[in-house]
């Protein structure tokens, strides 16, 4: 079996530096991680993981969205379209930043929204974690994912052409993830935040 180095890039390794030190945030004690990254990139997965390592709570903001909404994403979607849903994601997301210390995963399209980024980038330590196209595409074949229905593999590069300066604008850590285990990632994301 081949071994797989983890591939991490600090994109503004200032910024990473600040919001490590606790320097943006009025208590100190506080440490947000969230994780950023195409559908079916693993943030949950690595995140529920990166928490236990972090000793943090685990914040799934699609969850948030649907325990708040009462209903399950594509529900949303087809009730509310991807509008409707893209302002619960706003509401949520600053609902749960303002909670504390958290790994949160958010959703795939979270960073379509300049003023979630600018939350994200205020508030949290952001991790990327980018994946090979064909890997996500497969990953998400006959998954319930709204916006991947029908045909995952031309979507997802759709999807990706548009959000990936969004991500890039992000900054915080790169993690190239082809090839690695979520509790790879997981322990590479926890060994770089040392």
């Amino acid at each position: 079996m081949r071994t797989v180095k983890p591939s991490i890039i600090f994109v503004d390794p200032d910024a990473a530096r600040r919001v490590l030190c606790g320097m943006e945030h009025v208590d100190s004690r506080i440490r947000r991680i969230a994780l950023i990254g195409m559908p079916a990139s693993g943030k949950s997965s690595v995140g529920a993981l990166l928490a236990e390592l972090e000793a943090l709570p685990f914040v799934d903001l699609d969850d948030e969205i649907a325990d708040e909404a009462g209903m399950t994403i594509p529900d949303i979607f087809a009730d509310e379209g991807e509008p409707g849903f893209r302002a619960r994601e706003r509401v949520a997301l600053a609902n749960v930043v303002a909670r504390g210390s958290m790994v949160l995963a958010t959703g795939g399209g979270c960073v379509e929204s300049a003023e979630n980024r600018a939350l994200l980038r205020e508030r949290c330590l952001i991790v990327w974690l980018k994946a090979d196209l064909e890997v996500l595409a497969r990953r998400s074949v006959g998954g319930s994912r709204p916006l991947l229905v029908d045909d995952a593999h031309g979507k997802i590069q759709v999807l990706y052409e548009r959000r990936r300066p969004l991500f890039e604008a992000c900054g915080g850590l790169v993690m190239q993830t082809d090839g690695m285990r979520p509790a790879m990632i997981a322990r590479a994301i926890h060994d770089a935040l040392r």
